[in-house]
């Protein structure tokens, strides 16, 4: 399970000559890097890049005299200049997403706000983000400022692993001059999450996976034996189950979508969504054994363990992360669970009262195989046949909710759907 939480920030700050004696201070945020927090011990591991720029970045010679720019033609040219190096590192270039742009510069405008962050879907991904401080007056961006900036990320290791990770498709950016300190953001559409061996989670994407009916959809999940690997802390926990089942059907010609959640406490989930043709949006968690807790209940298994770990989520932000067996989900919104956990609690009372009866039958009977007794007799068979009436109507409820009661892992405060 992934804690979302934000790091802290930890800086460096070193003092640079600029142009008109402007004393320039430099603070790096870097590259947000979440670990995986597992269910006994939340882990947080904190990247920041603490090394400064070289001094010649700053000298006044190399900005006296440059034109200024605007933030929207220094940001244009960072993302060209961005794009040049992965190309010539060999990798495709990011595509710019004018809906990542705003995220980024809503970040930048708050000066990196962790009530904006917490507030946004921007923790759930990858991020570069970075300051200059002036002191002087209020800074401007010159004709060099978009390659300076680049330069120091290539520079600074984290900020440099983002930059060129293989399976980002696009990126935002944003700058914010904010009195005398300009900000720098950088959002990639790369989860920031990591799998239970602390490897960042990679998603294979195939541009012909296709969304499937929830035929195609039901049988796909049932082969698949992602559900049958053990949840282990620290090795393979829900990040790895979600990216398994996720790269398995990007390959199997199904578009998947990836899921983060956050819960009121403790740390957060994976799981994964798929987009059906014909039902619409469906979460699926295939999480196996060792995470979910399941009470089993039934008039036919009432000590069983559960025969699978696929299971129908149900997820809405204020209420409980809700599951049912795949083959017991017939709807997909919310209000159908409630209906569901409202019939489970109808079947146990029902069931209850069913043990009541057949302890009283019990020991009406007491033993004995012989009743001589014409109305103790006729007595005896119409609490039989009334036992058997209720048993039969508990296995007609029990083959629509089935046996199997998931535990709810928390409360919903937000939840993040990665396509």
């Amino acid at each position: 399970m992934e804690s979302f939480n934000r790091p802290r920030m930890d800086s460096f700050k070193m003092t640079l000559l600029g142009e008109s004696g402007m004393l320039l201070y430099l603070y790096s945020l870097g590259t947000k890097v979440i670990k995986l927090a597992l269910p006994v011990v939340p882990i947080l591991i904190l990247v920041t890049a603490v090394v400064g720029l070289q001094a010649s970045c700053f000298t006044p010679s190399s900005l006296t005299n440059q034109s200024v720019r605007t933030t929207a033609e220094v940001e244009e040219e960072i993302y060209r200049l961005v794009n040049e190096e992965r190309q010539s590192s060999g990798l495709k270039a990011l595509y710019r997403d004018h809906a990542l742009d705003t995220l980024a510069l809503q970040f930048s405008a708050t000066a990196f706000s962790e009530s904006f962050e917490q507030s946004s879907y921007i923790h759930y991904l990858l991020c570069n983000t970075w300051w200059v401080t002036y002191s002087g007056g209020r800074p401007e961006l010159h004709e060099n400022t978009a390659r300076e900036q680049v330069d120091y990320c290539l520079e600074k290791y984290e900020l440099r692993q983002a930059m060129f990770r293989s399976d980002a498709r696009a990126s935002g950016i944003g700058i914010a001059i904010i009195n005398d300190t300009i900000y720098y953001a950088q959002v990639f559409d790369v989860l920031n999450a990591m799998c239970g061996d602390g490897e960042p989670v990679t998603l294979y994407e195939n541009p012909l996976a296709e969304d499937p009916s929830w035929g195609q959809l039901t049988r796909f999940i049932v082969d698949d034996d992602t559900d049958e690997q053990p949840y282990v802390a620290e090795s393979f926990v829900c990040a790895d189950f979600a990216a398994t089942l996720h790269d398995r059907a990007e390959t199997a010609g199904i578009k998947a979508a990836y899921v983060s959640v956050d819960f009121t406490d403790g740390p957060g989930h994976a799981l994964n969504a798929f987009n059906t043709t014909d039902r619409g949006l469906v979460f699926i968690d295939c999480t196996g054994q060792g995470l979910n807790v399941a009470t089993s209940s039934g008039i036919t298994n009432s000590q069983g363990a559960p025969a699978t770990y696929d299971k129908v989520a149900y997820i809405s932000t204020g209420n409980t992360y809700g599951l049912i067996n795949l083959d017991n989900a017939f709807s997909f919104d919310y209000q159908f669970y409630e209906q569901w956990l409202d019939q489970w609690e109808e079947y146990q009372a029902e069931i209850y009262a069913y043990e009541q009866k057949s302890e009283a039958y019990e020991d009406a009977v007491g033993g004995r195989t012989v009743i001589t007794d014409p109305e103790e007799y006729e007595m005896l068979q119409r609490m039989y046949k009334e036992l058997e009436t209720i048993r039969a109507e508990l296995e007609a409820m029990e083959a629509v909710i089935g046996t199997i009661r998931w535990e709810p892992l928390g409360v919903v405060t937000d939840f993040y759907i990665h396509w």
